[in-house]
Order: C-alpha cells, then structure tokens, then sequence
C-alpha cells in the first residue's frame, strides 16, 4: 500500500508537464551513463597509472556481477511492474513487464557507489546520490515501485561488501604467497 502510493506521488510529479518528463528520462536512462563515465574519470584521475586497471575492476565488477544476479532474481520473482497492474502508460520504456524486482539500475549503481567509497569516502557518498536519483528517476518514470529500487539499492550495498572482503582476502593471500616467495618464480 505505502510502495503504491509513494509511486504514485514520484510519478504524478514526473507527469506534472513535459520538462518534468524529459528530467526524468534524462535522470533514469542518461545519468547511469554518466555516473559510469564518471566513475572511471575519477579513478583515473586520482590513481596511480600502474594501479588504474585494478582499481576499475574493483569498482566496476561487484555492479556487473550483482547486475547478472539481479537479472536471475527477476526471472524467479517474476513481479510485474506499475504499468502491468495500474495500466499506466510509462515516461520510461523497458522491454519487459515483469522485471519488477529488484531493480538492476539500483542494483548495479548501489554496488558501484559503495564500492568506491571503500576507496574514496567523499566520491562514494556522492556515487550514493546519483544511485539514489537514478533509483528514484526509474520509479518516477513508472518502470519501478519504491520497494524494488531500494531492494536493488541493498542488494548492490551487500554485494559491493561481500565483494571488498574478497578482494581484500585476495590482497592478505597475495602478499603472503608473495612474502613467502611462492610467486617470485624461484
């Protein structure tokens, strides 16, 4: 009950006149290229050269790998979006009508968000402000409820986590393999 009306008051603002529809495109189908776009810029600008590639995959692979298994969950769920059951006409198309939850764009944008402030607090809490506006944007657009954009959201937070303690068991791994002199080669 909440979920609907709180849909219905996002998407009521975004119908409210064409500028409120074109922003909220903009905002759910443009951003998310962007905030990828800048994810990279920023990393590249305050890594070192040799440390970029790592770095990149650090931020980009937890969102990609919880994107695919947000896709998996809503092939089981199954749960059909507002334009399905309030027969609305939505600001933002997608292909399918049953991809309700979670939302992959909050999914993938939660995971990015978190896993760049466990390298850069500062540029995470920002990350975390455009995954909430894209978030929201896919919901004001009618695409989403409320609940699957932070489903989405937490998901890719618990994600981004799982992801850092692997790769910081990965680092203790390296370094002890490489201080024991089992990588060396000799």
């Amino acid at each position: 009950m909440l979920d609907q009306q709180l849909f219905s008051v996002l998407f009521q603002l975004a119908t409210a006149s064409s500028f409120a529809q074109r922003a909220t495109v903009w905002l759910g189908v443009q951003l998310p290229y962007w905030t990828c776009a800048a994810a990279a810029v920023h990393e590249w600008f305050i890594r070192q050269p040799h440390k970029i590639p790592r770095s990149l995959v650090r931020i980009f692979v937890p969102g990609i790998v919880v994107w695919v298994f947000a896709w998996v969950l809503k092939a089981w769920f199954f749960l059909p979006r507002p334009i399905i059951v309030l027969g609305i006409v939505p600001i933002i198309t997608v292909n399918d009508q049953y991809g309700a939850f979670p939302s992959a764009h909050a999914t993938f944008f939660g995971a990015l968000a978190v896993s760049i402030f466990f390298r850069d607090r500062r540029a995470g809490l920002l990350f975390f402000c455009a995954a909430l506006v894209v978030a929201f944007a896919r919901v004001a657009g009618g695409v989403h409820w409320p609940s699957d954009a932070l489903g989405g959201l937490a998901l890719g937070a618990v994600a981004a986590v799982l992801a850092q303690f692997g790769f910081n068991w990965f680092d203790q791994r390296a370094r002890a393999a490489a201080a024991s002199g089992i990588v060396s080669g000799s």
